[in-house]
C-alpha cells in the first residue's frame, strides 16, 4: 500500500504528509499550553485527526483529499475564534496551516483558484470583518462610562449631520482638495522633468524622490514643526534680514497643515506621474509641432490626455490619506484646524464615545469609496500610449 499511495498522489504525497505532521506536532503543542480546558480538547483532537491523516494520506486511501480539505476549512474557523480567545498569534498559525493543507490537497487543476485564498483570508479578517464590526458599533448607545450598550439607534448619524460637524468634514474635503491640486503643480512638472532625463540620471533621480520614506512620517513632521516655528530657521532668516520685525505666525495654522501634508504626500503624487510619463511616446509631442501645435497645445491636446490616468492614480493616492489625516492637523495645526480624522480619534480615545466614532468612520470611508469609484468610472480604464 505504501509503494502505491506515493506514485498515486503524483509527487504530493510528501509534501501533504509533512504539512500533517508538522501541524499535527505545532496543534499538540498549542494544546499543552493552552489554560482553557475546553480549547485543550479541541486542539488535541485536531492534533490527533491531522496525525490520523497524515497515516491515510500515505498509504493512498481514497477520500482523503476530500477530508483534508474538509480539515483545511475546519481549521480556518478555528483560527479565527482563537484570534479572539487565545490570542492573534495562535489563531494566524493555525489560519496559515490550515490554508497551506488546503493548498497542498487540492487538485493542481483548481489550485489557481485557491492561491487567492491568503489575500482574500487578509482582506476579510482585517478589512471586513473590522468593518463590519464597526458599522454594528455605529448603531448603538454609548455606554455610561464608554464603551457600548447594545441598543441599537440612529442618533450617531443623527448628530454627524450636526453643522459642526458638516462644517469639519467639509474642511478637511477643502484641505484635501488643495493638498492634492499642489502636490499636481508641484508634481507634475518634477516628473515631467525625471521622464525627460538622460537614462543613466534616472535611476537617480527616483531614489532622491524616495528618500522621504526613509524616515518616519511622524519624525519628518516634527522637524517641519521645527521648522514653522517662531524661532524658527525661516524667521529667523526673515528678521535677520530685516523684511520683518517680529515673527509670523507660520505654525498652527491651516495653512501650516496643507504645507505638511503636501510635504509628506508629495511623493505619492511624483511616482504614478513619473511611471506614466516614462512610457510616454514623446515623438507624437514632435508630430503635434509638425502639424502647427505650439508647446501649450501640444500639451493640452496630446501629454495631458495620455497622462490623465496617472494623474488620476497620483491624484487619489494624495486625496484618500489627506482627508483622514490626524497626524498633521494635530501637530501643524493645534485647535485652530480640526479635520475629521482628528475628531475620530477625540471620539475614540478621549470622550470613549465609541458609536460616533464608529458612525464618522463609516461616514469618511464612504467618502473615500466615492474617491476610488471616481478614479476607477474616469481614469481606471487601461489606455494605449
Amino acid at each position: 500500500m505504501l509503494g502505491v499511495g506515493i506514485p498515486s498522489r503524483k509527487g504530493r504525497s510528501i509534501d501533504v504528509f509533512g504539512l500533517l505532521v508538522i501541524s499535527g506536532i505545532l496543534v499538540l503543542l498549542m494544546a499543552g499550553r493552552t489554560v482553557e480546558p475546553s480549547w485543550r480538547i479541541i486542539l488535541g483532537g485536531i492534533g490527533f485527526l491531522d496525525a490520523a491523516l497524515a497515516a491515510t494520506w500515505i498509504l493512498g486511501l481514497p477520500g482523503v483529499p476530500v477530508l483534508i480539505l474538509a480539515r483545511a476549512a475546519l481549521g480556518l474557523v478555528l483560527g479565527l475564534g482563537l484570534m479572539f480567545t487565545l490570542g492573534l498569534a495562535t489563531g494566524l498559525i493555525l489560519c496559515l496551516l490550515a490554508m497551506a493543507l488546503g493548498i497542498a490537497a487540492l487538485p493542481r487543476a483548481r489550485l489557481p483558484l485557491l492561491l487567492i485564498l491568503p489575500g482574500a483570508f487578509y482582506l476579510l479578517v482585517f478589512f471586513a470583518f473590522a468593518v463590519g464590526i464597526i458599522a454594528v458599533i455605529s448603531f448603538l448607545k454609548r455606554g455610561p462610562y464608554g464603551g457600548i450598550r447594545w441598543v441599537f439607534v440612529l442618533e450617531n448619524y443623527q448628530r454627524a449631520l450636526d453643522p459642526l460637524y458638516v462644517q469639519i468634514i467639509l474642511m478637511s474635503l477643502w484641505i484635501a482638495l488643495v493638498t492634492t491640486g499642489l502636490c499636481l503643480l508641484i508634481g507634475y512638472p518634477v516628473a515631467y522633468a525625471m521622464a525627460r532625463a538622460p537614462a543613466r540620471w534616472r535611476n537617480t533621480l527616483l531614489i532622491l524622490i524616495m528618500i522621504p520614506f526613509w524616515t518616519n512620517f511622524l519624525v519628518r513632521t516634527l522637524a517641519l514643526m521645527f521648522v514653522l516655528r517662531s524661532d524658527g530657521p525661516i524667521n529667523g532668516l526673515l528678521m535677520a534680514s530685516g523684511l520683518i520685525q517680529e515673527p509670523l505666525s507660520l505654525l498652527f495654522t491651516q495653512n501650516a497643515v496643507i504645507l505638511g501634508l503636501v510635504y509628506g504626500e508629495l511623493p505619492f503624487m511624483i511616482l504614478p506621474l513619473y511611471a506614466t510619463l516614462e512610457r510616454f511616446d514623446f515623438s507624437l509631442v514632435e508630430a503635434a509641432h509638425d502639424l502647427g501645435a505650439n508647446e501649450w497645445q501640444a500639451f493640452r491636446r496630446v501629454i495631458w490626455p495620455l497622462t490623465l490616468p496617472g494623474v488620476l492614480a497620483g491624484s487619489t493616492l494624495v486625496f484618500i490619506p489627506s482627508v483622514g489625516a490626524f497626524i498633521t492637523p494635530d501637530l501643524l495645526g493645534g485647535a485652530k484646524t480640526m479635520m475629521i480624522g482628528n475628531v475620530i480619534q477625540y471620539q475614540f480615545l478621549t470622550v470613549r464615545h465609541w458609536p460616533f466614532g464608529s458612525a464618522l468612520s463609516l461616514i469618511l470611508m464612504a467618502m473615500v469609496l466615492v474617491a476610488t469609484m471616481i478614479y476607477l468610472r474616469v481614469g481606471g480604464r487601461e489606455r494605449v500610449l
